[in-house]
């Protein structure tokens, strides 16, 4: 239903909107637990430095890309105009399609703040029965009972936000306990969906600046400067590559 690109090692599943939401349609009528990570730029680094999250990603059902950036070298703007998923923005369909059926979900964040940021998101868009439970990394909640506390409750959804490498050994660990339909993986990915929609100070509203508050927030996550750290990373990547081509041709005439 889709095809896969190689974003340096990282492969990527490219995908219509439309695909991607028949794809969790489907995940959501089975039985099994389907993992779907939405990564970011920053996630790259930790691909290529951790076996963990090499392993982990490859035995994810689907690996979708949460920002624009990552696809600028394979022309983001016409993905984009042809209605394919190219950040987390256009994450819309499946949304709906979660918000439609009256599907369920169970928070797995990294701290309080976290928490209370994507519980003020999901009681905005959807009913506020639909969250069944809310877990932080940091409350001293032993893991054995937080997946009993999942197992009880039958959430559809998991929302699993840790930072790396701690999602992925949670993940790692607890894959084969947890009864729902769908993990989705946002650990890199939510802080900048959390900047991107940025809370304005009251006192910002009320001398009429939230505008102008949120456009000089959101500057560091523009398209801009991240394409311009993507750029680095490539120029980066194809000088290790280069390296390890150079060692490799070495050894053989050794």
């Amino acid at each position: 239903m889709g095809t896969r690109v190689r974003i340096m090692d990282l492969e990527l599943d490219l995908m219509t909107q439309e695909n991607l939401q028949a794809e969790v349609a489907d995940y959501l009528a089975g039985d099994v637990l389907n993992v779907i990570h939405v990564i970011s730029l920053d996630y790259i680094d930790m691909y290529d430095e951790n076996e963990l999250v090499k392993q982990v990603l490859a035995q994810a059902d689907l690996v979708l890309p949460g920002e624009r950036t990552i696809l600028s070298a394979h022309h983001v703007e016409v993905l984009e105009t042809a209605g394919m998923v190219v950040d987390y923005k256009s994450l819309r369909g499946m949304t709906e399609l979660l918000s439609l059926g009256n599907k369920t979900c169970y928070l797995v964040l990294r701290n309080e703040k976290e928490a209370k940021s994507v519980y003020h998101y999901m009681s905005r868009h959807f009913p506020k029965e639909s969250v069944l439970g809310v877990y932080v990394a940091d409350g001293g909640v032993a893991e054995e009972a937080l997946i009993n506390d999942i197992n009880t409750k039958l959430p559809d959804v998991i929302l699993l936000s840790m930072d790396s490498t701690s999602q992925e050994e949670w993940l790692q660990n607890n894959k084969g306990k947890i009864n729902a339909r769908i993990c989705l993986v946002l650990g890199s990915i939510l802080p900048l969906i959390m900047r991107d929609n940025v809370h304005v100070p009251g006192w910002i509203n009320r001398i009429h600046l939230g505008a102008v508050y949120k456009f000089f927030m959101k500057i560091p996550n523009s398209h801009f400067f991240r394409k311009r750290i993507f750029n680095r990373k490539m120029v980066n990547y194809n000088i290790k590559k280069k390296l390890r081509g150079n060692g490799n041709e070495r050894e053989r005439e050794k």
